[in-house]
């Protein structure tokens, strides 16, 4: 766990101990975290921001006008 930050889940850290030569399944993994108390601790998503006021040099030909009858004829 050391190892990987304390982000490895239970797939993780059963490759890495099978890896060192000790077999150790993906479903019996969770069983040996919970028994040495070790807790995968991931990080949050990331969150992206919300534009504050439209660009300015691109124009909004649409309006979020989606449907369109003819090819070419927006612009």
């Amino acid at each position: 766990n050391r190892e990987s930050n304390s982000s490895a889940g239970a797939r993780n850290i059963a490759a890495m101990v099978t890896n060192k030569g000790v077999k150790l399944s993906r479903w019996r993994a969770p069983k040996q975290m919970k028994e040495l108390n070790l807790i995968s601790c991931q990080q949050p998503g990331h969150r992206y921001k919300k534009a504050s006021k439209e660009h300015v040099e691109i124009p909004n030909y649409l309006e979020r006008q989606f449907a369109v009858t003819e090819p070419n004829q927006v612009w």
